[in-house]
């Protein structure tokens, strides 16, 4: 296995691309994961050499466990930034909001003050934000100024400013399958609510020019929508540089000043305010 991995690493670096091509924006990825799947196949430092070929000049990370995302950090301070999810293994995602251990655990991971996003974390109906765990996890967002990071649809992200309106919440993959129509209804609702768009290039772009409407909510939204491309499995890390480059045709099509928003403005704004 590290043979056959050693081997895709290689073959990744050397058939990359050099520094992206004149005309090609540099990305923020604002939705990797470098979970535990992934360290037998690319080192960190792997992870660092293909972000610099590939001109990502950032990257929100969350990880399954928490080291996952620190060993990036160490390998790119300059270039990373802590997402924290409750997960130290793949079973704690479907209840995690309910899993009294995952409470103590967060709150010491947390201390570390790494992170900056309290994500990306899987939501699944209103009810999963009223157990007594939830309460304690909200606060620690509130304690640590936590961006949340929810994969969830839009009745959720409904919910969840119902109970904390003052919440802001970075939605993974403009809620993955809601149309370009309830994704701009929700902008327009909620000035707190960003969106990253892991998942969306083929809804954004079916054939060769954008889909209007989703033309519409990204000319009108441009100041909160971001790029992401949800590193979830090994197979995502094989398939990166082709997912950067689904974003970068679609961005190529926009208004010059909207694609630099998108691309990268709009994620050093919310994720690296101090930089």
């Amino acid at each position: 296995m590290k043979a056959f991995a050693f081997f895709w690493v290689l073959l990744f670096l050397a058939s990359a691309p050099g520094p992206a091509a004149a005309g090609e924006l540099p990305i923020f990825d604002a939705h990797m994961h470098y979970s535990q799947s992934a360290w037998e196949v690319l080192s960190p430092e792997d992870v660092v050499k293909m972000m610099k070929k590939l001109d990502i000049i950032g990257a929100l990370v969350s990880s399954t466990p928490d080291e996952g995302t620190q060993k990036l950090i160490k390998a790119a301070p300059d270039r990373v930034i802590g997402g924290f999810r409750p997960y130290r293994e793949s079973n704690d995602l479907g209840r995690w909001y309910e899993k009294a251990e995952l409470v103590p655990y967060s709150e010491k991971r947390l201390r570390s003050g790494r992170h900056r996003v309290f994500g990306e974390v899987h939501l699944y109906g209103p009810e999963n934000l009223q157990t007594p765990q939830m309460v304690r996890f909200f606060a620690m967002m509130e304690e640590h100024g936590l961006i949340l990071q929810p994969h969830t649809e839009a009745w959720v992200v409904r919910a969840l400013f119902a109970k904390k309106p003052d919440l802001t919440i970075l939605w993974a993959h403009a809620g993955f399958s809601e149309p370009a129509s309830v994704v701009g209804k929700m902008l327009n609702r909620y000035p707190n609510l960003w969106a990253e768009l892991s998942y969306r290039a083929q809804d954004i772009m079916p054939g060769g020019e954008i889909d209007p409407g989703w033309r519409k909510v990204l000319v009108r939204h441009a100041d909160r929508l971001m790029i992401g491309t949800d590193t979830w499995a090994v197979d995502r890390w094989h398939e990166y540089r082709g997912l950067i480059g689904e974003h970068r045709r679609w961005l190529a099509k926009l208004p010059p000043e909207v694609a630099e928003k998108i691309a990268h403005k709009n994620a050093e704004r919310l994720l690296q305010p101090g930089r």
